[in-house]
């Protein structure tokens, strides 16, 4: 699939940058458009929505937050550990803002399955359904989202 020059320079506002390291793409060398569809498709199969899961990620993110790196239990049998970076960073969409580096790690304690939370990685599944390319540390795949928020 060609790229269009609008995804090539998405493309390239999403790769590694001083900000963001190693970018948001990963190893994913799909289009951006592709990447989008192909997790909303993902979603559809599940029979959820952007706005099914972001508002609970928000939300365990937002409650882990508050308890200053104790655990908390994001749902039954999933727990929830913030751990504090300093400094922040600024959005890959431009004018959105920066956001804080701290980062959520989400368990679930019978598997060891896990997801990390960010808030730019919330914002960017938020208003852009972007959970960001394969191989990338803070990728959160749709159907594991789904599967530790009990939604699947």
């Amino acid at each position: 699939m060609k790229e269009s020059p609008s995804d090539i320079k998405l493309r390239e506002m999403l790769g590694p940058t001083v900000f963001s390291g190693e970018g948001f793409l990963g190893k994913d060398s799909r289009p951006v458009s592709e990447i989008i569809a192909t997790d909303l498709a993902e979603l559809d199969r599940l029979n959820l929505t952007v706005n099914n899961i972001a508002p609970l990620l928000e939300e365990i993110y937002n409650n882990a937050v508050n308890a200053f790196g104790g655990e908390i239990e994001a749902g039954p049998g999933v727990a929830a550990v913030y751990y504090e970076a300093m400094g922040r960073i600024p959005s890959p969409f431009g004018g959105e803002g920066t956001f804080r580096k701290g980062e959520v790690v989400v368990t679930e304690r019978s598997s060891g399955k896990s997801i990390i939370l960010t808030a730019l990685s919330i914002h960017l599944i938020k208003h852009h359904s972007f959970f960001q390319g394969r191989g990338t540390r803070y990728r959160i795949e749709p159907s594991l989202a789904a599967e530790l928020l009990r939604l699947a």
